[in-house]
């Protein structure tokens, strides 16, 4: 047995349900305003976790399970090959569903288990909690049905738990997300100090929620010029795309900006543009890929796209101090 299964004994069962990246969509409710959370400050007790096996994908993949507040949480862990916990200290990276969307599902279109291979981090996939309707999701403050739920608590305890167990490197703990994984991985970036970046593939700054920085966080952004699920331009509940990168570029004191057109690589005649918000405090920088012509999805040249969205997030956080 590896060192990656060494720490878990027991096992449960859980019923995993499959989602298409395309499919994901947003609610709204304007009465919403805020609650369930758990700041980054404070003096606030984080809890043990009591974590449990589920299933083994492989000897490097595993779903695990755990009880937090009322819910019962749970998570896939992909380890590089080799991993020894006890020798080697790895960057971890959390990579979050959209609404109505699962873990396993965006394991499998993202490709960040191979991605990690090579570079060598841990990645988790962590499940939102189900709301009353069937539909699994986020507390962003976008989604009203899941204003009750303490999610920032749970990365928090998470936190803690893959320090004590993986020997993370806890300078290197980033977020990323598609949709309302995105509006998520921004609201860590919003509260705990523990997070170095975050990217966020078609989701933004919850427009119902204020942020408060506890540290500057790199940031970069992926967003379709044609997403009418969370537009680009913005709405009420979201932020756009562009002033999600003026509110961090503004928090990080960055002094420089430029914008780079990428080629046309599919050749349909709609480019994608990068602007970087660079020379910040601390080194760190925000970054937003505009993409022409496109909606609400994860990019991957496989699939026709210009570029390929988690390859661009990792070359983006390997290089964050």
């Amino acid at each position: 047995m590896n060192n990656f299964l060494k720490i878990f004994f027991a096992s449960i069962f859980v019923i995993h349900c499959s989602s298409d990246v395309s499919s994901e969509d947003i609610l709204t409710d304007n009465n919403d305003s805020g609650g369930g959370g758990f700041t980054g400050g404070g003096n606030q007790t984080i809890p043990e976790l009591t974590v449990e096996l589920i299933s083994t994908y492989n000897n490097q993949t595993a779903s695990f399970a755990t009880p937090f507040g009322s819910f019962t949480r749970s998570f896939i862990v992909h380890t590089p090959p080799n991993f020894d916990y006890e020798t080697e200290s790895l960057p971890l990276l959390f990579v979050l569903h959209g609404y109505t969307g699962r873990a396993p599902s965006i394991r499998d279109y993202s490709g960040f288990d191979q991605i990690a291979d090579q570079e060598r981090f841990i990645v988790v996939y962590v499940q939102g909690t189900t709301d009353q309707f069937g539909n699994t999701g986020w507390n962003v403050n976008v989604v009203a049905s899941f204003l009750g739920v303490n999610d920032v608590g749970f990365f928090k305890a998470l936190i803690k738990y893959f320090k004590a167990n993986y020997n993370i490197d806890s300078s290197k703990i980033f977020s990323s997300g598609m949709s309302l994984g995105g509006f998520m991985s921004y609201r860590l970036a919003c509260e705990l100090d523990e997070i170095n970046s975050i990217g966020s593939v078609t989701g933004s700054m919850a427009g119902y929620y204020q942020c408060n920085p506890p540290k500057k966080s790199s940031i970069i952004h992926f967003h379709g010029m044609n997403d009418y699920v969370v537009p680009y331009d913005g709405v009420e509940w979201s932020y756009s795309a562009r002033s999600a990168h003026d509110f961090w570029k503004n928090h990080n004191q960055c002094n420089s900006q430029n914008e780079i057109t990428i080629p046309d690589f599919n050749g349909d005649g709609e480019y994608t543009t990068r602007l970087i918000s660079h020379d910040c405090e601390e080194n760190k920088s925000v970054e937003l890929y505009s993409l022409e012509g496109e909606g609400h999805t994860w990019w991957k040249k496989s699939w026709g796209h210009d570029i390929n969205t988690s390859e661009l997030i990792w070359q983006f956080f390997k290089n964050q101090e």
